[in-house]
C-alpha cells in the first residue's frame, strides 16, 4: 500500500495537475510531500548581480530556498509536507525519494518535440528509467471535475 507519495513540482500547469492526481488517488492515511528542486542556475542568476557581494552568496541561496519553501506552502494542503533541494532535478528527486522512503513519485510532464527532448532532456524520463520507485507521469491534459478540485493555486 502507498504510504508516501513524492510529488516534485516546478509550479507549472503540468506539475499542478500531478498534485491534483496524487491527491485524488492518495490512499487514506498516505502522506504527500511536495518537492521543489532549486537549480544551481537559479541561484547563480540571483548571485550574479554585480551589486551582490560574493561573500553574501550564501545569504542569496538561503533567500532563494525560503522563497521556494513559501511558494510550496501555498500549494500544500493541511497534512502535506514540503521540501526544497538544490541541484540537478532528476538526481535530487531520486535521492530525496530514496532518503524519504517514497513509495511512488508522481510528477507532471509535458510533451516535447524530438529536438527539444534531445537538447533539454527530461527529469521525468530519467526517473522512469532510473528511480527505485514507480513513477506516475501525469501528462498535460484536462482534468475531470473530481480531480480539478484538488488543483493547487496557480500564482
Amino acid at each position: 500500500m502507498l504510504s508516501r507519495i513524492l510529488v516534485p513540482v516546478n509550479f507549472t500547469v503540468p506539475s499542478a495537475r500531478a498534485v491534483a492526481v496524487a491527491r485524488d488517488f492518495r490512499p487514506e492515511g498516505a502522506i504527500i510531500r511536495l518537492l521543489y528542486v532549486l537549480g544551481p542556475s537559479e541561484i547563480a542568476e540571483a548571485t550574479a548581480n554585480p551589486v551582490i557581494n560574493p561573500m553574501h552568496a550564501r545569504d542569496e541561496r538561503s533567500k532563494a530556498e525560503a522563497q521556494a519553501n513559501e511558494r510550496l506552502k501555498r500549494w500544500a494542503r493541511d497534512g502535506e509536507e514540503v521540501a526544497v533541494e538544490i541541484g540537478s532535478a532528476a538526481e535530487k528527486i531520486s535521492a530525496h525519494a530514496d532518503t524519504w522512503g517514497a513509495d511512488l513519485i508522481a510528477m507532471g510532464t509535458r510533451s516535447r518535440s524530438g529536438l527539444q527532448q534531445f537538447l533539454h532532456g527530461s527529469a521525468t524520463e530519467w526517473l522512469v528509467r532510473h528511480a527505485r520507485q514507480p513513477v506516475l507521469a501525469v501528462h498535460d491534459v484536462e482534468l475531470g471535475d473530481d480531480q480539478a478540485k484538488h488543483l493547487p493555486p496557480m500564482d
